[in-house]
């Protein structure tokens, strides 16, 4: 699929660090099981790596628990901050597939659009159907991530359609 006409953002322009060492206030978090702390820094960290990495150590220390909190943060007007959920959906993996899929039909396109993207960065086969349904989205930003997301799933499992 070819995705070079996206919307103001691409997945080119994304806020994402290189950095995979996690901070050490978060980390330290993260060892005590902190997770008021955690969320403290997710909504009040210094900076957005700072913010990301608490969001993946709430996602690791949470699992599915925190789905639902992290989706509900894709409509904040805080771009960063749905980053951020993105970034803790993905770490919580395949047991985000199903919130993600039941918010692809929110009434707010930016939570469809951040549900689109965060499906094409966990990339599980299970999202196809539905990935497929909102590429007829009214929104021209979560038609996009749709179709970008279908070619994550696509370019990992050299298939659609029961991967």
């Amino acid at each position: 699929m070819d995705n070079s006409a996206g919307p103001e953002f691409s997945d080119d322009t994304l806020p994402v660090e290189i950095d995979v060492v996690p901070s050490p206030e978060v980390l330290e978090c993260a060892v005590d099981n902190d997770l008021d702390s955690l969320t403290a820094l997710l909504f009040h960290g210094e900076s957005q790596k700072v913010r990301e990495d608490a969001a993946l150590a709430i996602g690791m220390l949470m699992g599915e628990e925190a789905v639902g909190a992290f989706i509900g943060l894709f409509a904040e007007d805080d771009r960063d901050l749905r980053m951020a959920a993105s970034w803790g959906l993905s770490a919580i993996g395949t047991p985000a597939i199903d919130g993600l899929i039941a918010a692809l039909s929110a009434a707010d396109a930016a939570t469809r659009m951040w549900a689109a993207y965060t499906l094409g960065a966990i990339g599980h086969c299970k999202a196809e159907v539905a990935l497929g349904k909102v590429l007829k989205d009214d929104d021209a930003d979560v038609r996009w991530w749709a179709s970008w997301a279908l070619d994550q799933i696509l370019q990992r499992h050299g298939c659609c359609n029961g991967c």
